[in-house]
């Protein structure tokens, strides 16, 4: 009993370890392709290297964390080539759902765009930017959820997070892709509304696939490899 009892305890630190270095990398905690030390992370959580270990081992299955041997363990780091297959995958999964959420769930789906685009434009004017990718999250996230197959949602999760780690670095940089955003938001919304589900469909595919455009800008000016904020004195992680 004692060593299952022990056993347990390691297993909810690990997993206390994984949702919380999870979501550091999905709100630009750390850079894109930054290098996380165990020992470092180790002693900013203060606890001992094997919940972190195998903490980025999960983070590896995600597609979060690169684990190299004898060189150790980076934030992953898309090639443009790895974006614009991502935005093939996002464009399939959302613009499909997009389609059965209108039907199915057409007022459900309706409410949550709502939200999610308010809570965008509330952020966006408090120049709250880690709030307005969020919401922005939440935005793409309800087009999926109502669309009433839990496969599509599986299959959407696979991927979501290194869609929204990179969505997070650009939206915490870009001013003007903010704006487009809600912009293109409230279009689809509003087709929705009129029943012209092929019109948001194609607003959708169009607003997805300029994420890639997006991304090269965000590389070419250096904003996927820094910290959002910028860190100054060691990394502010806590599992409380």
């Amino acid at each position: 009993m004692p060593r299952a009892s022990s056993e347990s305890r390691t297993g909810s630190l690990t997993k206390q370890v994984t949702d919380r270095l999870r979501r550091a990398i999905l709100d630009a905690e750390f850079g894109l392709g930054e290098a996380l030390s165990e020992d470092k992370l180790a002693v900013a959580f203060g606890i001992s290297r094997t919940p972190v270990r195998d903490s980025l081992t999960a983070l590896q299955i995600q597609g979060l964390i690169d684990i190299k041997p004898q060189r150790g363990s980076f934030v992953f780091l898309p090639t443009t080539q790895d974006v614009a297959e991502l935005c093939e995958i996002r464009s399939i999964l959302e613009v499909q759902s997009l389609r059965l959420s209108a039907v199915r769930n057409k007022n459900a789906t309706l409410q949550r765009l709502r939200v999610a685009t308010d809570e965008m434009e509330k952020a966006k004017a408090s120049s709250d930017f880690l709030a307005l990718a969020r919401a922005d999250t939440d935005f793409h996230f309800s087009i999926v959820e109502n669309s009433g197959n839990k496969y599509l949602v599986e299959a959407y999760e696979l991927a979501s997070g290194r869609f929204v780690a990179i969505r997070s670095h650009i939206l915490l940089a870009v001013g003007d892709i903010r704006t487009r955003s809600v912009s293109e938001h409230r279009a689809i919304i509003t087709a929705i509304e009129n029943d012209n589900v092929s019109e948001a469909e194609a607003i959708l595919a169009l607003h997805v696939s300029k994420a890639l455009e997006a991304f090269e800008m965000a590389q070419r000016e250096g904003f996927l490899s820094s910290p959002h904020p910028p860190r100054a004195n060691g990394m502010n992680l806590s599992l409380n």
